[in-house]
């Protein structure tokens, strides 16, 4: 795992290399082993690399790497895990052992498209063709590893990470209003947008390509990049895959792919380990890293004081039953309030899933022992894991037999009454919605949390609802409209029951998951130099997922076949247990040991002059919240990010 970042300057022939220099410094902590640049001053070309050595730990592997026959330059973040396969197509004398040139050889060998079809992994990469004069940018299937881009004052920039790109001199660093008001929305900048104008994330499975003389000629906004995967069309060449076999061989299969998933991504030249947190996706990639170690693996896992936060417990019966080498820590409210100050630098744009805090401790913990450490992200958006899904439909089903008009009349006295009365009045509904409630919270709450249900006019509107937290974030941003994409014009959303599960698990996987759960565990993790890698996420597994029927994959309410393979390797009483969050408890600390912090960044004096929010109406949502008579935790840590994020950006 490595940090890139490059840019063409054509109308600039001066030396910039000091520039190059000090965009690949600001990505120090994602490769804090080596340093390379590589340019061709004639036109203006830079590539730049930071090395975390992962594969052959000499000097031989240091990038930017040149190919054999000089065709080809490169600058590449990420591990080709079957890179042993790749290596039969190649015919020359390799210089290293490592992944970084079996794929620029493989490039050069049978091009870039074929080398794609190819390889398994997590990467992004620049490569420039010295014949051709073009550069490529280049990501990931899923999305795990960042690349952004974009053209502005004439420079067509790229890296890894945004803050890389602000050290240069000629970077506009304008906000895109547009952006922010999707960052409102979701808590996270989907791609391809990033928070600066003109500047974009490459999107998941594409590539982008581009000549010297097609920046000459400007035509760059007439070049897009293109899909060489995506997951919509995966799905329907592998929807069938599983059509003849019955669940004893689903769940069979599904064991066999991880195990050769999880076999190829420990092969590691450093020493690895896995993030536990005690949960099914967690558990799974533990439990088969163990089955193939001849030694105690290194298992890593987060507590908490507070016991609805705390999945430490869970995870140290597993590693006990398992017999890891494992290692917990307790964290308190400090460890976790130190964090906070610290979320612009590592994630570079607004980036509010709170999650970051814990995710970012646990990596802090991992990297006192090893450099590598795998997860068990992706299990929940391809096997049917979040309980909004089953809680969509299920709503629906009953909202949509009571007229609209009736359901804004509710909406509107729920918003108006205390949560006392609330509590009172509708103590029945309790017994409609356990099954859902398993943080065992107040009706009174719950209805303060959910009272925008009632005016869903759509099953697509009511899932916009339940991962949006400022349902229209354009009253929000000042000096913006609503140009919220609707789920339905992303997904083609259905109103079968079986379409509704499949579209909201593959909205999940092409936004979400890159844009969220990827970003959180990378930046946290490469903030201290940990490189992360995701089984669950091998090729082979999620085109296998795709075969599956929703049904099946909900049987018993969510991630029935994940359960049962790993039933294979645990007993019954250490995996049924209610699904915990990767928490903390804001709503908590904004009302104690945050007040005077929140307060402070959301002073009305200070919005007002900044001009990008309404501030009267973050002014009323911050005052409600500390009177304790609705919360609005989730909508003021998304403000306070971006707040935090802004005076760190000055």
């Amino acid at each position: 795992m490595c940090g890139i970042c490059g840019f063409i300057d054509i109308n600039n022939d001066s030396d910039q290399t000091p520039i190059i220099h000090e965009m690949n410094d600001a990505l120090t902590h994602r490769g804090p082993d080596g340093s390379g640049v590589w340019c061709k001053k004639d036109i203006g070309l830079y590539l730049g690399h930071r090395r975390l050595s992962i594969l052959d730990l000499s000097n031989n592997a240091s990038q930017p790497f040149t190919s054999n026959s000089g065709r080809f330059t490169m600058t590449y973040n990420g591990e080709i895990y079957n890179f042993n396969e790749l290596k039969n197509i190649i015919d020359v004398d390799l210089k290293s052992s490592s992944d970084t040139e079996i794929l620029i050889e493989a490039i050069e060998k049978i091009g870039l498209d074929n080398t794609l079809k190819k390889i398994k992994g997590m990467f992004a990469f620049a490569i420039w063709d010295n014949k051709k004069n073009e550069l490529t940018l280049c990501r990931d299937r899923m999305g795990e590893k960042p690349l952004y881009y974009g053209l502005q004052k004439g420079i067509l920039f790229f890296s890894s990470e945004l803050k890389a790109l602000t050290k240069h001199p000629r970077f506009n660093s304008d906000i895109d209003l547009r952006s922010l008001s999707k960052y409102f929305s979701y808590g996270y900048i989907p791609a391809p947008y990033s928070i600066y104008n003109n500047i974009f994330k490459l999107l998941p499975g594409s590539y982008f390509k581009i000549s010297y003389e097609d920046l000459l000629k400007n035509n760059f906004e007439n070049i897009q990049p293109k899909q060489y995967w995506s997951f919509s069309s995966a799905h329907d060449k592998f929807k069938d895959l599983s059509k003849n076999l019955n669940e004893n061989e689903i769940i069979s299969n599904l064991d066999s792919l991880l195990q050769d998933s999880i076999k190829i991504q420990m092969i590691s030249d450093v020493p690895l380990g896995v993030f536990l947190s005690g949960g099914i996706d967690s558990s799974l990639i533990a439990s088969v890293m163990q089955s193939q170690s001849s030694q105690p693996i290194r298992t890593f896992t987060i507590g908490f004081d507070q016991k609805e936060f705390n999945e430490a417990i869970y995870a140290k019966k597993i590693a006990e039953y398992l017999g890891t080498n494992h290692s917990e820590l307790y964290i308190s409210e400090k460890d976790a309030l130190d964090t906070i100050p610290k979320i612009p630098t590592i994630y570079s744009e607004p980036f509010a899933d709170s999650s970051q805090i814990p995710t970012y401790l646990v990596s802090k913990l991992a990297r006192k022992n090893v450099t590598v450490s795998l997860s068990g992200d992706g299990g929940d958006e391809l096997f049917y894991g979040y309980s909004r899904y089953n809680f969509s439909i299920e709503i629906w089903s009953k909202l949509k037999n009571i007229p609209l008009v009736l359901r804004k009349v509710i909406s509107h006295f729920i918003f108006l009454t205390p949560k006392p009365v609330l509590d009172i009045t509708f103590f029945w509904i309790k017994y409609i919605i356990r099954s859902y409630n398993n943080d065992k919270q107040s009706i009174g709450s719950l209805l303060k949390k959910s009272y925008q249900l009632l005016r869903c006019s759509s099953d697509e509107n009511l899932y916009r609802y339940l991962i949006f937290k400022w349902i229209e974030p354009h009253s929000l941003v000042l000096n913006t409209e609503n140009n919220y994409e609707t789920f339905g014009e992303k997904q083609n959303l259905k109103s079968s029951k079986e379409g509704i599960k499949n579209h909201m698990m593959s909205y999940d996987a092409i936004s979400y998951l890159p844009d969220d759960i990827l970003v959180k565990v990378d930046r946290a993790a490469m903030a201290v130099s940990l490189e992360t890698r995701v089984p669950l996420l091998d090729k082979d597994i999620v085109e296998f997922s795709m075969s599956i029927s929703s049904d099946l994959k909900s049987k018993n309410n969510k991630k029935w076949i994940l359960k049962k393979t790993l039933e294979k390797y645990l007993p019954s009483d250490l995996i049924d247990r209610p699904k915990m969050g990767f928490g903390v408890p804001l709503k908590k600390w904004l009302t104690n040991d945050l007040k005077d912090w929140a307060c402070e960044l959301l002073d009305e004096r200070k919005l007002k002059n900044q001009g990008y929010l309404n501030h009267q109406d973050i002014a009323q949502k911050l005052q409600q919240h500390l009177a304790g008579s609705h919360d609005w935790h989730a909508h003021l840590w998304e403000v306070l990010v971006f707040q935090q994020w802004l005076e760190s950006n000055k």
